[in-house]
């Protein structure tokens, strides 16, 4: 039987849709094993998907000041220090051990070492363009720059990120190459511009897993590079709201979801008392699922609900619209829902999908968490209501999105690299 290990770290919207591609792995008689941040076992669990614990809980890490700052936009703080790096590689060596396939996140980057150590195939799967593409800088895929003086600073701005990433990786990936994988060092240019490459990671395939119809990608990518789509999750459990909720959901006007996901705030109880405000000033109603952002308020008025988490499957086709940060997942979901955003980007990849929201009509002008108040948050929920359109516009997207099968693409072309 052939044994493929997934290796993915971060929050949730990180986790998830490698467990629906592990779901799909396992449904076609494929031993696979999920190697990912210990604090999801139950989760993966709960989906019969076999699990190896990477060390990790990145909701305490993100709840610490160089958390709270990173999701502030400070890109220089340092989130994970060279004992816990360490570890991770080495739990997810562990994991590794007797596979015949790899898959990694970008998170989880490193498992190309990994998958060279073993001698292995292996494909990089990542729900945002990684790729160097002449079309858009890095992280700005809703950005596209025409001209030719335009199209080599793109290409630039992916390999310097490539080239910054490694050098504060390199020193503790050389050690571990040596030490752990009996492998000899990288230079300081990287893997990109070793002498000898090894033929099974030259080139290294990469899927993407979002719709060609919310991105699509550029000509220049070369054929290593594969369109997937989403891979959503389906839980064969139904769920059932408490009789509070349903009766809040069938009450008039129809209620906005708010959620921010993982994302959490240094000032949460501001954030809320602005939330309430555009709702009162507004005069509509919302659901807000606090997540990880420890969202909380003493005082819930009626036109407010608040509850930890809820399907987004089952809840969002039932709002008026979405007031999210636009992580990759929850973009994702509001997309297949077919309903309209209100994008508040906290950082990284955040700000693009909110944009690109935006340009594809089913979204309002992305609403940085920096900038979120009262008035400004009241003026987007109420574009949400005066453009109707919108609502045509992310049901019309819904139905190509729903026409896609991310998982089926996914294995054939994983299966491709298993030949």
């Amino acid at each position: 039987m052939t044994n493929i290990t997934i290796l993915t770290i971060g929050s949730r919207g990180d986790i998830q849709p490698f467990c629906v591609l592990a779901q799909g792995l396992l449904a076609k008689g494929y031993s696979v094993t999920l190697a990912a941040s210990f604090n999801f076992a139950d989760f993966a669990e709960k989906l019969s998907i076999p699990f190896a614990p990477i060390a990790g809980d990145f909701q305490q890490l993100l709840s610490t000041p160089a958390g709270l700052a990173l999701l502030q936009g400070n890109m220089n703080v340092t989130l994970i220090d060279d004992e816990l790096r360490w570890q991770q590689r080495l739990d997810a060596w562990n994991a590794c051990q007797g596979s015949d396939l790899l898959i990694f996140a970008p998170l989880a980057a490193w498992g190309y070492h990994l998958a060279e150590a073993l001698n292995l195939p292996a494909i990089l799967v990542t729900p945002i363009p990684i790729v160097a593409t002449r079309t858009y800088p890095f992280l700005k895929f809703a950005d596209a720059s025409p001209g030719t003086l335009a199209s080599y600073f793109n290409v630039f701005t992916f390999r310097l990120v490539e080239f910054l990433s490694w050098q504060k990786s390199r020193p503790l990936m050389n050690r571990f190459r040596q030490g752990v994988l009996q492998l000899p060092p990288l230079s300081r240019m990287g893997a990109r511009y070793r002498r000898s490459h090894p033929p099974h990671l030259s080139p290294l395939p990469v899927l993407n897993c979002y719709s060609k119809a919310v991105l699509p990608p550029p000509p220049d990518w070369p054929s290593h590079v594969h369109q997937g789509s989403y891979l959503f999750l389906d839980d064969s459990t139904p769920y059932t709201p408490s009789p509070e909720l349903q009766a809040f959901l069938q009450t008039e006007p129809k209620p906005f979801y708010i959620g921010f996901g993982s994302m959490m705030a240094c000032n949460p109880k501001m954030i809320v008392e602005a939330i309430i405000t555009a709702l009162r000033e507004t005069g509509q109603r919302a659901i807000f699922c606090t997540g990880w952002g420890g969202f909380t308020t003493s005082e819930v008025p009626d036109f407010l609900y608040v509850t930890q988490d809820v399907p987004h499957d089952w809840l969002l086709p039932q709002v008026t619209a979405a007031i999210h940060h636009g992580g990759s997942g929850t973009t994702a979901a509001t997309l297949r829902a077919g309903t309209p955003s209100i994008v508040v980007p906290f950082f990284a990849d955040q700000p693009a999908w909110g944009k690109r929201l935006e340009q594809l009509g089913v979204g309002t002008a992305p609403l940085p968490f920096a900038e979120l108040t009262a008035e400004t948050l009241a003026d987007s929920i109420q574009t949400i209501i005066e453009n109707p359109s919108m609502k045509q516009k992310a049901q019309e997207l819904s139905q190509h999105i729903q026409s896609e099968d991310g998982v089926a693409v996914a294995i054939e072309t994983i299966e491709h690299y298993l030949q």
